[in-house]
């Protein structure tokens, strides 16, 4: 399911690092946004940027919908149900962390929504008619996960429907932000900060020696008003991300469907959480978590995060009363990261 990847404004000051230190700073493009690292070089030659666009090219090449030959455009291509697909590290990784969070989520994350999400048009083919009630019906028949059988000894799959396919949209760019993070930590460093449209990683201290700061949006539906800041979050060896459903989103016959559909109706999630921004200590995991709090719902979100100590939430959610434009709800840790 596509991340609203503008949710996260990164607040990185510039000023002059306190330690005796390169401060190396690049970015570029990658699965299908912008990415940017920073980090703290006290000797060597650091993580060249053409590692980090090989390391996210081949990212792409596994998992990117957007890629005719990737490994999951080969798969949902497929209409063998008989056959044994073979996966690369990448998509088993990911594949390992999906079936987990499914599980534990209720099956508010599920990978196997492909077909649904062609349908309302927030595919790689881009927008299409609004499906039908009998299309949507049909299509709740081959959305299971589960159907999927899966070796992770292989590592490799077998579809349970010829036309089911998979999405990893909801996941995959905080894995993403995870493998940079990776890469930088076996090169050696230890304070840097990674962030892919949006998702963050940080490990370490900023270079002015206090720890990283990232900027919560405030919900806009228009992206050319320009991003104001709701929340600006302390992560010290940390990972955020965001998910939201007031910008992504058609319109048809003045009726708004937004990109996060809910498993249980095949059907856009219409919800007053207008934002999820979850910490957790890898990026994976916040990323999938944002996404399925947003359709899970407030309260069943919020009973999750109290039940694990590794996760903090801050929902914005839309007003309930006369002038009231947001209201903010949030788990019992979270005020410990806020920025006041």
């Amino acid at each position: 399911m596509r991340q609203a990847c503008y949710l996260l404004a990164i607040l990185i000051l510039a000023g002059c690092s306190s330690q005796q230190s390169e401060t190396v700073r690049y970015g570029g493009q990658a699965m299908g946004t912008s990415y940017s690292v920073i980090y703290d070089l006290p000797s060597g030659e650091g993580v060249p940027q053409a590692r980090v666009d090989s390391l996210l090219d081949a990212l792409n090449a596994s998992l990117s919908t957007y890629i005719d030959d990737s490994i999951i455009s080969t798969i949902n291509a497929s209409s063998d149900t008989t056959r044994w697909l073979e996966l690369d590290g990448h998509f088993a990784r990911v594949m390992d962390r999906s079936i987990e969070l499914y599980d534990r989520s209720g099956s508010a994350l599920n990978p196997a929504l492909g077909p649904l999400i062609d349908a309302w048009g927030f595919g790689a083919e881009g927008p299409r008619n609004t499906p039908t009630d009998q299309e949507i019906e049909s299509l709740m028949a081959i959305v299971d996960f589960r159907a999927f059988q899966y070796d992770a000894s292989r590592p490799a799959l077998k579809k349970g429907s010829p036309n089911a396919s998979l999405n990893f949209n909801a996941i995959a760019k905080g894995y993403g932000v995870d493998l940079v993070g990776e890469l930088l930590e076996a090169g050696g460093i230890s304070n840097y900060f990674v962030e892919i449209g949006g998702e963050v990683r940080t490990r370490g201290l900023h270079p002015e020696g206090r720890s990283w700061r990232v900027g919560i949006e405030r919900p806009a539906e228009n992206m050319l008003a320009g991003q104001a800041t709701q929340q600006v979050v302390n992560l010290d060896n940390a990972a955020m991300a965001t998910s939201g459903n007031y910008r992504n989103y058609i319109e048809r016959d003045s009726e708004r469907f937004t990109h996060i559909l809910d498993p249980s109706t095949g059907r856009s999630k219409t919800t007053s959480m207008l934002s999820a921004s979850v910490i957790a200590p890898d990026c994976m995991t916040a990323d999938a978590w944002a996404t399925a709090f947003v359709v899970m719902g407030l309260e069943a979100a919020i009973e999750l995060v109290e039940s694990d100590d590794s996760l903090e939430a801050y929902f914005i959610m839309a007003g309930q009363g006369d002038g009231d434009e947001y209201e903010i709800r949030m788990s019992s840790g979270m005020a410990s990261y806020l920025d006041n």
